[in-house]
């Protein structure tokens, strides 16, 4: 070390340039790394069709706004244009039940193998389907389910379209329904499928009043616990996953007025889907619901007071919802979710151009059943209609329940009006027609019942908690106050015209879903001596084909408001 030099050895001159270099490659190294490492990665798309309670409704028929709408192979041509219009967004089909049961006969006579067909074949355009048990999923009891979902002939003696039956390609889950022995659930109670690097969760859930809508005899080997309560048990397990985004199939609903466009705020739904999603963790952003038919696309807070998108698109392949979802790479979470309630009108594009496949299936199927669909029963003078007057009668229910009176030669009937799932076309009526109308092969049959419990079954209609669907009548007139007080608003009855005695012994005919209390009327169960008859396609058919023709369906006035 010379003389006068500094202790590191280094001149102030060396020191100053050092440390220049060093302050610059500070400066400058993250400006040059930027250029080698990855941008921002970008959000993640989503896209969600949403078919609830599609009934096996292959064939034409159905309106919307007094417009044609709906069959598969229609809906077909609307689904495959929102895929094709999905641009980079990964695309969902969901089912949220009620995908089969009550279904017209070119899918209920094949036992709904058509419709599982038919949502197969979307899936060779969207791989990704996701489906829910609905109440009428169990319309044929939990094997035949199973072997629906699973796949194989069975027992089966029916015609399959395609042999063997190879099941659906849909994913089913539920986190509600679990069998008795053990409590495990049905089938998984939520999937995640990952997108883009990014996990989604569905949950699926049936309502919890299918024992209330649905045989005993069916359902006697499930139970249906709390909808909330079962989808929420999931939510941590799912989280722990490190997925925040979460979707859940729910097939309870509710209603709001229609609107046609994205999402409003400040919807104004009612029904039992705004108490359950009051009630859902934080972490929930969408409910696709079903199960009552109606128009639902609004925000409702969930538990922490956050939005969940909540969607209902109709029913019988009418409509679907169209759900854009945006989620943050990042963070997992949602941030950004809109829909559309998109009607399937086959008057207009895309519409008018039907799919060819959905349309072979249709055409195959048709020919399976037409040799008993094709048959002429009858010729109407006019349209038979569920048009309900401000009292709750109509021309088709009161048609309806003078047959099953009939059939079984009673005083009186009675149907739930929830049970006509379509008109009668005026002219040329066939057995494939009245099967629509019934579509559910339940027996007929005849009970012993007071005339107190006639009066209690009437009165039933308004009492809490109140049944889905009212009363049509046939052998009887009464008269109701809407003014006096559930228990008491029925003012008279009369049975073939003469006033009702509370004593008396009366025969009544009613379906077997009714006499076991089914849509809340469990003033039927007190009946006795009960006979069973036919099923309600036959009475209805045979009726129909003895009345003179053409059949008139105008008839006397059964049930009169107190205005």
């Amino acid at each position: 070390m010379t003389a006068g030099s500094p202790p590191n050895g280094r001149s102030p001159r060396r020191q100053a340039v050092v440390g220049f270099f060093v302050l610059l490659i500070v400066v400058l190294a993250p400006v040059a790394l930027a250029g080698h490492l990855s941008p921002d990665p970008e959000p993640v798309h989503v896209k969600i069709l949403a078919v609830n309670d599609f009934h096996g409704q292959l064939p034409a028929g159905q309106n919307l706004d007094g417009e044609p709408a709906g069959s598969a192979p229609v809906l077909a041509s609307y689904l495959e244009c929102a895929m094709a219009d999905a641009g980079e967004a990964t695309t969902f089909i969901a089912l949220p039940g009620d995908v089969v049961g009550a279904s017209p006969p070119e899918s209920g006579l094949l036992l709904d193998e058509p419709t599982l067909l038919f949502f197969n074949s979307l899936a060779d355009d969207c791989p990704e389907m996701i489906a829910t048990f609905g109440n009428h999923e169990f319309d044929r009891g939990t094997d035949e389910l199973l072997r629906m979902v699973r796949g194989g002939n069975g027992a089966t003696t029916i015609t399959h379209l395609a042999d063997p039956y190879p099941g659906a390609e849909a994913e089913y889950i539920s986190s509600n329904v679990a069998w008795k022995t053990n409590g495990t659930l049905l089938s998984a109670p939520y999937t995640i499928r990952d997108v883009n690097g990014v996990g989604i969760a569905f949950i699926g859930a049936d309502t919890t009043e299918t024992p209330s809508i649905q045989k005993p005899a069916n359902i006697e080997l499930v139970a249906f616990e709390n909808e909330t309560e079962s989808i929420n048990r999931y939510v941590p397990e799912i989280q722990q996953q490190g997925v925040h985004a979460i979707v859940v199939l729910l097939h309870e609903g509710g209603s709001q007025d229609p609107y046609d466009g994205p999402t409003r705020e400040g919807g104004n739904v009612t029904g039992r889907v705004a108490v359950i999603v009051a009630g859902l963790d934080a972490d929930v952003d969408v409910v696709l619901s079903g199960h009552t038919h109606a128009f639902t696309n609004a925000y409702l807070e969930n538990a922490g007071g956050k939005p969940v998108l909540v969607t209902q698109a109709y029913s019988y392949s009418r409509a679907f919802a169209d759900v854009d979802l945006v989620i943050d790479p990042v963070t997992g979470e949602v941030t950004h979710k809109s829909a559309r309630i998109v009607p399937a009108y086959s008057d207009r594009p895309p519409g008018t151009s039907p799919d060819p496949e959905a349309s072979l299936l249709l055409e195959l199927s048709e020919e399976a059943v037409g040799p008993l669909t094709n048959r002429l029963v009858a010729v109407a003078s006019a349209d038979i209609t569920r048009e309900e007057t401000g009292a709750g009668e109509s021309a088709l229910g009161n048609l309806v329940a003078d047959g099953q009176r009939a059939a079984m030669n009673t005083d009186i009937a009675f149907i739930t009006t929830g049970s006509l799932r379509a008109d009668i076309a005026g002219g040329n009526v066939t057995w494939g027609d009245l099967y629509s109308v019934q579509p559910f092969s339940a027996t007929v049959l005849s009970m012993t019942i007071t005339g107190d419990g006639i009066r209690d079954v009437l009165e039933q209609q308004w009492e809490t908690p109140l049944p889905p669907h009212n009363l049509a009548v046939s052998g009887l007139v009464y008269t109701f106050d809407d003014e006096r007080p559930a228990g008491s608003k029925i003012t008279e009855i009369r049975v073939k015209g003469v006033p009702l005695d509370p004593n008396a012994e009366y025969r009544a005919a009613m379906v077997d879903f009714l006499a076991t209390g089914g849509d809340g009327y469990t003033a039927f169960t007190k009946g006795t001596n009960a006979v069973n008859g036919p099923f309600d396609v036959d009475a209805l058919v045979a009726y129909m084909g003895s009345l003179p023709e053409p059949v008139d369906a105008k008839t006397e006035t059964r049930i009169t408001m107190i205005a």
